[in-house]
């Protein structure tokens, strides 16, 4: 017959493996709920167009930029980011392309281009 030691080690090493298992099905169970909930994030891209503000008082006009403020022609009032420098051209129509997620609702402004390029040069 086994002594009272050797059959409290093996149940205690028996709910340690059994806790091991219950962690590692919980972690496995949230990565298929996340991968599933990620399936469902729908992205989408909609053009806006609007005219930039002169809201910056330390720039002067035609200077680069890492960002405008347009005020779409909806009556928002966004910033637009760009991966690299625009020409800061308050007043000027620009189109503006806008993300959006129905994840959290987060929506993202990217400036596309100056809609009236003739009138600026």
């Amino acid at each position: 017959m086994r002594s009272y030691r050797e059959i409290v080690n093996f149940l205690l090493i028996r709910e340690q493996l059994s806790l091991g298992w219950k962690i590692g099905f919980v972690i496995c169970a949230a990565l298929v709920y996340g991968a599933l909930t990620l399936r469902h994030i729908t992205i989408q891209s909609i053009d806006l167009s609007g005219t930039v503000v002169n809201d910056r008082t330390d720039v002067k006009a035609g200077a680069l930029v890492d960002y405008l403020t347009v005020q779409l022609d909806s009556g928002d009032t966004v910033r637009a980011s760009s991966a690299g420098t625009i020409d800061y051209r308050p007043g000027q129509r620009v189109l503006v392309k806008e993300k959006s997620t129905n994840f959290f609702g987060i929506r993202k402004h990217e400036f596309k281009k100056y809609l009236d390029e003739r009138r600026w040069e």
